[in-house]
């Protein structure tokens, strides 16, 4: 039999029962809706916890001093010589240096702030990082360098930082909402030396009153307060009569992502520990909505099963129905295999209008629980615009998904109606 003619009857086969069609292709479709609107979710919150919650560069690894160090000769630091050895680490392309800022800072703010009269003081924490790390996340035409004594110190902030001034603060103390192109520029007062909560440790000091100047936002900026360049870190410390000699933390860049378990390996056999906890609080969050998400598409999974289930019955009586039908056309030269595939030929129809079907109803109702979470959700650090992603396979996939529920169920139909006996099927 001709492709043509075999197309030919299923087209007037399935127009005999369109009831029927329509039947067998909603339990495809609730199905394959359901499975691609929860796995769009699943995407979708993952993206925001990867990109926006947890940001964490595959390349990066974050080496940190022993917690606890025994030995003869002290513990061990990372100064100088141990910056050398780790940049000469096979697979290391860049190497950049962390200093803590190991004296209390404060601001106290009073002024207009972007429309809004705001007096306020808080306790600064500051971390000193050299230019190099954040240098592509600088506002253009900024430089982050130390100024020396009595000049603006250019800082930097964390993207998700702002999120959550933006996403809570702001909403709670009535202050405007703010994007990072507003902030550069934006200058405040620090003052070096004193402290809000450990008075005492301040006690007898010198301040030095020093503005800070915003320059950028970054991932890689210190989350809980600022960023300032590793020499202004240096030169704070060493006036204040701390350590200015050993680094807090260094990050290696490696060349490639394959090369980092390496490099994390030769790290610790120097003595020293990787500080992963971002990455692992990630992989754990992630892991999460990757089990909440396979649990529901699994029993998303179980509709389609049962749709499948309903395609054999379906067309199963379908066949019952049309046995001397079937049997006329083997006695006029049509093949088992002409028969199999033409129950097939309509199962795979019904299964392409249930996966498109399904699909359209996942997407549909994926953007309106997002018109709904924003029309009803009160703004929350990291709110997405959209809780879904929607990548081209899943679509495809959708559609395909539908179509094998389909032939599945009609495989058993099938295989009985190539088996037909004409002669009886005819005589009844």
């Amino acid at each position: 039999m001709s492709a043509r003619r075999l197309l030919q009857l299923i087209g007037i086969n399935l127009r005999r029962d369109v009831r029927g069609l329509l039947l067998a292709a909603f339990g495809v479709a609730a199905g394959i809706g359901a499975l691609t609107f929860f796995v769009a979710l699943g995407g979708g919150v993952g993206e925001v916890v990867r990109t926006r919650v947890f940001p964490t560069d595959a390349r990066l690894v974050e080496v940190v001093p022993p917690r606890v160090s025994v030995g003869l000769f002290g513990g061990v630091t990372l100064d100088d010589a141990a910056v050398e050895r780790l940049r000469a680490l096979p697979g290391v392309a860049a190497v950049h240096r962390k200093m803590q800022l190991r004296v209390p800072a404060v601001s106290r703010y009073d002024g207009v702030f972007f429309g809004r009269r705001l007096r306020m003081g808080l306790e600064i924490l500051a971390e000193g990082v050299d230019p190099g790390l954040v240098e592509a996340d600088l506002f253009e035409g900024r430089r982050f360098e130390d100024p020396g004594e009595g000049g603006a110190v250019p800082v930097l902030v964390s993207t998700r930082l702002l999120e959550i001034y933006n996403g809570s603060f702001a909403k709670n103390r009535g202050l405007p909402a703010l994007q990072p192109g507003l902030l550069a520029g934006f200058q405040f007062p620090v003052s070096y030396g004193r402290s809000y909560v450990t008075a005492a440790a301040a006690a007898g000091s010198e301040v030095v009153e020093q503005d800070a100047v915003l320059v950028g936002i970054s991932d890689r900026a210190m989350l809980q307060g600022i960023t300032v360049p590793l020499e202004t870190a240096r030169r704070l410390n060493a006036r204040f009569g701390e350590d200015a000699k050993a680094y807090s933390a260094v990050v290696l860049t490696a060349a490639t992502p394959d090369a980092v378990p390496r490099i994390t390996e030769a790290v610790r056999e120097l003595g020293f520990e990787i500080d992963d906890s971002q990455r692992a609080l990630a992989e754990r969050v992630g892991a999460a909505v990757a089990i909440t998400t396979a649990t529901l598409a699994l029993l998303s999974l179980l509709v389609c099963g049962l749709a499948a289930v309903n395609i054999a019955l379906s067309l199963g009586a379908s066949i019952r129905n049309r046995s001397k039908e079937i049997g006329i056309l083997r006695a006029v030269g049509a093949t088992s295999r002409d028969v199999a595939l033409l129950v097939l030929g309509e199962a795979t129809a019904v299964g392409l209008l249930g996966g498109t079907a399904g699909a359209a109803l996942g997407r549909g109702a994926a953007a309106l629980v997002d018109r709904a979470a924003a029309s009803f959700l009160p703004a929350f650090p990291f709110k997405p615009e959209s809780f879904f992603l929607f990548p081209p396979w899943l679509l495809a996939a959708a559609v395909g998904l539908g179509v094998l529920a389909a032939l599945l169920g009609a495989y058993p139909p099938a295989r009985r109606a190539a088996r037909l006996d004409p002669a009886r099927a005819i005589g009844g």
